[in-house]
């Protein structure tokens, strides 16, 4: 029987002890300060804080046996070097490969965005050390289907490294540009055999009904066998209608398991499916994983969503623990 794996746990700093950035905009949003406040880290508190506390809430998670932590890229200029104000989220890949060598339960995803200069170099260097490549488009502001970045693309086919690919609208970052996620923007990735994760299954929110993207969504898992769909943010107000969407049978096999962490879940969104006896069950889970498992679970998605990933980075799982 397969791992249970959380493909889409996120890791930040601040920059205080460690190489990691956030830009001046993005500490004056709304989002920020409210994420911040969430998770009771204070202004100039140490970047170990929150990576004790990522280490710790996957530790302590009953329902999962691993997690994929993300590494996060910048924006790029046209000269190849990145732009700090620009790059409102950024987390560099030696910071997240050292935070997952502090527990068997975390798998480092790293994250290059193609425009920068040694982006080719980078990812000889730590793509094997790696179990996925994350893209985030809409906020790093690059078109994943220009031909530019074609010995990129066969670079990551040479590692056999899979993509998990931001899809559907943004709205975490300021500033993002919605038209990049759109899946089919990616086709050239799965043109080549490499497997593609379109996290959020190319949804919409409340916020941007008329930027839903589920159906290029479709069309990809319809063209090539080699996409595949995650849950991330599904239990989350603003893509709560759509869970029960991607129970439907002809998405067999093909949506995994990722929870956006530490994006805030409720249960209490899901009042009039669930009913106030199971809501009240589901609000009791302290750790936040178990609780986004449970909800999902309780809302249908059966256990392939959850495992049915572990098939997918076995290899890779293996062989970035024999070079530990």
């Amino acid at each position: 029987m397969g791992k249970r794996i959380d493909l889409h746990v996120h890791l930040a700093g601040a920059g205080q002890d460690s190489s990691c950035a956030i830009s001046p905009r993005m500490r004056r949003s709304l989002q920020y300060l409210a994420l911040r406040r969430l998770l009771g880290i204070s202004r100039g508190a140490s970047d170990r804080v929150y990576a004790d506390r990522l280490v710790s809430v996957v530790e302590g998670a009953i329902e999962l046996d691993q997690a994929c932590v993300f590494a996060l890229d910048g924006v790029y200029d046209a000269h190849g070097d990145r732009v700090p104000e620009q790059s409102h989220l950024y987390v560099p890949n030696d910071y997240a490969i050292d935070v997952c060598r502090r527990s068997d339960k975390l798998l480092p995803v790293i994250s290059i965005n193609p425009q920068r200069k040694d982006a080719l170099a980078e990812l000889e260097r730590v793509g094997p050390q790696a179990v996925a490549l994350k893209w985030l488009a809409p906020m790093q502001r690059f078109d994943p289907s220009s031909a530019r970045y074609e010995p990129f693309r066969r670079l990551l086919k040479e590692l056999e490294l899979p993509v998990i690919a931001h899809s559907g609208t943004e709205h975490t970052v300021p500033g993002a540009v919605q038209k990049l996620g759109d899946p089919e923007l990616c086709e050239p990735l799965l043109k080549l055999g490499i497997p593609v994760i379109f996290a959020h299954c190319g949804t919409g929110t409340l916020f941007s009904p008329g930027l839903d993207h589920v159906p290029a969504f479709d069309r990809m898992l319809a063209r090539y066998d080699c996409a595949y769909g995650d849950t991330s943010g599904f239990v989350t107000p603003v893509r709560a209608g759509r869970v029960r969407q991607f129970t439907a049978p002809r998405y067999a096999g093909r949506i995994f398991h990722g929870s956006d962490y530490p994006v805030p879940i409720s249960a209490l969104v899901f009042l009039p499916a669930l009913g106030a006896k199971a809501v009240r069950e589901l609000e009791r889970i302290a750790n936040p994983l178990d609780k986004d498992v449970a909800i999902k679970q309780a809302l249908g998605m059966p256990e392939a969503v959850f495992t049915g990933a572990y098939d997918l980075l076995a290899s890779r799982i293996s062989r970035i623990k024999r070079r530990v």
